[in-house]
């Protein structure tokens, strides 16, 4: 059963340029969005082996809220010639903004992309009133955890035993 940490960063009012243009997230997006995840996650400690309908499905039910509210306009995509390359989906999880998925295509893996997101969002959410962007990641998710802690996020306490633990 894999570990899973708590991260936190601390919001704060800093502006960026971006050079590539974001997308807001859309129902119309999930099929694209799947197939993304399934690409990026795997062969990594994160594959689940999930199918393509598992993870549409699953997708889903994160649209209607079952993992708190999505916060549509700081869930973002990145899009190069037609081809979902990478993005992040946010929720309102128990009152605190968290990032519930990363991902990367491998074909655009390590060109800035995640960081890129996950900026922006920043800004989005510090704009709407939040102080802080949480996220929980498996230990053993080496690389996650380094572009994590290059952006600023620390670790913090978990508060119940179902988040240390993914089932």
């Amino acid at each position: 059963m894999p570990k899973r940490i708590r991260m936190s960063l601390r919001l704060s009012s800093n502006r960026h340029t971006y050079g590539e243009p974001f997308q807001e997230v859309t129902e119309a997006l999930i099929p694209s969005i799947a197939e993304a995840i399934l690409d990026a996650y795997e062969g990594t400690v994160d594959d689940e082996g999930d199918t393509l309908a598992q993870t549409i499905e699953e997708l889903h039910l994160v649209f209607q809220g079952t993992l708190g509210p999505l916060l549509r306009d700081a869930s973002l995509v990145i899009q190069k010639n037609g081809d979902l390359a990478s993005g992040i989906l946010l929720c309102d999880y128990r009152g605190e903004a968290t990032l519930t998925y990363t991902f990367t295509k491998k074909a655009y893996q390590r060109l800035g992309y995640a960081t890129l997101l996950i900026g922006r969002a920043a800004e989005i959410l510090y704009e709407k009133g939040y102080h802080s962007l949480y996220l929980y990641v498996t230990m053993e998710n080496k690389e996650a955890l380094r572009l994590y802690e290059s952006l600023g996020f620390v670790e913090v306490p978990l508060t119940t035993v179902s988040e240390i633990y993914v089932d």
